[in-house]
């Protein structure tokens, strides 16, 4: 044991002297940082001292000199964004579903009771908690010891309700916000499908439909899409006071599909604001290329179809889109509501009536749009149903026939006229070459770089 003693004896003395010497050495280094000097000393015999008792109740262990390796690591966390005001720290988060606001305010690093009894008496900043609903960001600012200097909360679209410290009384007000507005550059690679692909580019859902719709007289996003397919786009974006940001409208966009590049600007024109290619021509369509967003045609226009239900060969005087029960049905062109009800074989149905004697049907919908009757102008675009399986149907999916003069033809045939012939001519169109000039050289910019950022 006496052995054991002196060995443990001299490995402190070792170990010591080696600590002496390297806190020496790292004196010039953490001159004016006392309390951290303190603690790495610390730390460090309790490590020396710990390792010299376990040395030393450790049967049969080896007594020569062990060498000894301070290792520092500073944990210190940042977790909080000093203001402007030295002290006084900012910090952002969201209301969480469960939250109270005495708990999302703790975990923001706010602890202040007169904080909180202030805001449940005063009348103005009480609405707080009437409106804390899950997703709403909130701003504070706060001091070390928790208490509140000030509170940003959402009230509509261009309000915000401030809450401020002055000495030891609050104070709330509300006010009017401005937003900031941006132009969003963004691209991606089809792998999948459209969605998933914006997705990757963090494109918002919102500009990802208006893009499909763009694109919709030339592009069936279920069929015609391939694998490599491109896309750009230029969308406007306006920040909020919370430095959310919300999509607005696209500016400009090209989808290369199949190898063939498409492309539309917007013109605010003496008409209107509409989306046209780059030489001037109207590109909106005279006819979507389908009813549906995004669908698979099931059974296609023919003379002769071996039919599911009646079990005998019959023609085919549409086709069937396959779709979920409840997705959305749009008209495919400005229409009046020439029927909506019930027609035997055909559930619910729709038939609208366009110009020069074009009439569309909707057959097998779940539902109808909300007020939707007969006489009704409807826009293209616009919802008027929804799939369903209603009539002489084995699975949800919607019917769909295109007729002229009465007569069925085939939707996706040469027949349907796809683009409406409004294009821009004279001092208009100079004024559009003009305007849309940086939108194209955008377009241009941002193709290069996904060039480059795919190969």
């Amino acid at each position: 044991m006496d052995s054991v003693r002196l060995g443990r004896m001299k490995t402190v003395k070792i170990c010591a002297q080696a600590l002496n010497r390297w806190i020496l050495a790292q004196k010039a280094a953490l001159h004016g940082s006392e309390s951290r000097l303190s603690g790495m000393v610390a730390t460090l015999l309790i490590m020396l001292f710990g390792m010299a008792t376990a040395f030393g109740i450790t049967p049969g262990t080896a007594t020569h000199p062990i060498a000894v390796l301070p290792v520092i690591e500073d944990v210190t966390q940042h977790a909080l964004t000093p203001a402007e005001t030295p002290g006084v720290y900012t910090q952002q988060d969201q209301v969480h579903s469960g939250d109270t606001l005495a708990a999302l305010l703790f975990r923001m690093g706010v602890d202040d009771r007169a904080a909180l009894e202030f805001m449940r008496q005063d009348p103005l900043a009480r609405t707080i908690y009437q409106q804390l609903s899950p997703g709403k960001p909130i701003r504070v600012q706060h001091l070390a010891n928790g208490d509140l200097v000030s509170l940003r909360f959402p009230r509509g679209e261009d309000k915000t309700l401030v809450v401020t410290r002055t000495d030891d009384r609050f104070q709330s007000a509300e006010e009017h916000v401005g937003s900031l507005h941006r132009v969003v550059q963004a691209s991606g690679r089809i792998q999948s499908s459209l969605f998933a692909a914006a997705d990757s580019a963090g494109i918002p859902d919102s500009v990802t439909r208006q893009l499909s719709r763009l694109f919709s007289t030339d592009i069936d996003f279920h069929n015609d899409l391939r694998t490599g397919d491109s896309f750009s786009v230029v969308y406007e974006a306006v920040q909020d006071d919370f430095d959310q940001v919300k999509a607005g409208r696209i500016l400009a966009a090209e989808f290369v599909n199949k190898g063939v590049t498409l492309r539309r600007v917007y013109f605010d024109g003496p008409d209107g604001g509409d989306y046209y290619t780059p030489d001037g021509h109207g590109s909106r369509a005279s006819f979507l290329r389908s009813p549906l967003e995004f669908s698979r045609v099931t059974s296609g226009f023919t003379s002769a179809r071996f039919h599911p239900i009646l079990h005998t060969w019959r023609a085919h005087k549409g086709i069937d889109l396959a779709a979920p029960t409840g997705t959305p049905v749009l008209a495919v062109a400005n229409a009046t509501v020439a029927f909506a009800g019930w027609r035997n074989g055909y559930g619910n149905v729709i038939e609208l009536r366009h110009s020069s004697g074009i009439s569309t049907v909707y057959g097998h919908l779940s539902a109808f749009a909300h007020g939707l009757r007969a006489g009704q102008h409807i826009h293209q675009g616009e919802v008027i149903g929804y799939v369903g399986m209603t009539g002489w149907a084995t699975g949800p999916h919607l019917h769909y026939e295109f007729k002229i003069g009465g007569v069925q033809r085939d939707p996706q045939g040469p027949d349907v006229p796809r683009h409406a012939t409004a294009s821009l001519t004279g001092h208009a169109k100079t004024q559009f070459l003009a305007a849309t000039a940086p939108l194209v050289k955008e377009l241009d910019a941002i193709r290069g770089n996904t060039l480059a950022k795919f190969e």
